[in-house]
């Protein structure tokens, strides 16, 4: 309600001010402004203790001049240039960036490592086969995945208990019905092959494991 008045008032305040301006810059003595009662009694003491006190103000004192040229600094300090200097030097241990670039921006916010110890993984490997496991979980399996990625089966099923991607759910409305958007849609768009890679290791485990049985005999 407020802004709606202020609107309203400003054609009002606005007309004519440029005259009106103009009006009150061309007076010969611009009206001052008031003054505090307080204000007014100190100026009428320092009057009454010296009645001469504008003369005074509006001469200039010599005295205050000489004072000022006997007023003078000295530093105890080091000077700026040599601290600097030391500010300047670079500590070989602790070397600055020569690089003053800005840094690049990763996909998933930190620097992916380039090798991975057995049983580690990394946060692109995670959600893919989570995804993947969402998506179907009687083919993609904990064994699967640990086979494939060089995990530990027990953290595998760790991660896809405590681990979940994220799922859209749409509600249904009078212009278009219900729609869920799950990872087993979005991964059929998006990445169709990365469920075919863990699926294709079930020949890989089954093909090892005959050939331990095997073995022995």
């Amino acid at each position: 309600m407020g802004a709606l008045v202020t609107k309203a008032l400003r054609p009002i305040k606005s007309f004519n001010i440029e005259n009106r301006a103009h009006r009150i810059i061309s007076k010969e003595k611009p009206v001052p402004a008031p003054k505090y009662p307080e204000n007014i009694e100190d100026l009428k003491r320092s009057l009454k203790s010296d009645p001469n006190l504008d003369e005074k103000l509006d001469k200039k004192d010599p005295s205050l001049d000489d004072r000022l040229r006997d007023v003078y600094v000295t530093s105890l300090g080091r000077p700026e240039d040599d601290i600097t200097r030391e500010k300047r030097i670079q500590n070989p241990d602790r070397p600055l960036p020569l690089d003053r670039k800005m840094p690049e921006e990763f996909e998933y916010g930190f620097k992916e490592p380039e090798k991975l110890k057995y049983g580690h993984t990394i946060l692109r490997d995670v959600l893919n086969f989570i995804s993947a496991h969402q998506s179907n979980p009687n083919e993609v399996t904990a064994s699967k995945i640990a086979f494939e990625y060089k995990m530990r089966e027990d953290d595998v099923k760790t991660i896809l208990k405590y681990f979940k991607t994220y799922e859209v759910y749409v509600p249904e409305t009078k212009q278009s019905p219900a729609i869920f958007a799950g990872p087993a849609s979005l991964r059929k768009q998006l990445e169709p092959s990365d469920v075919k890679k863990i699926n294709n290791t079930d020949k890989v485990i089954n093909n090892i494991g005959e050939k331990h049985v095997k073995s022995p005999t």
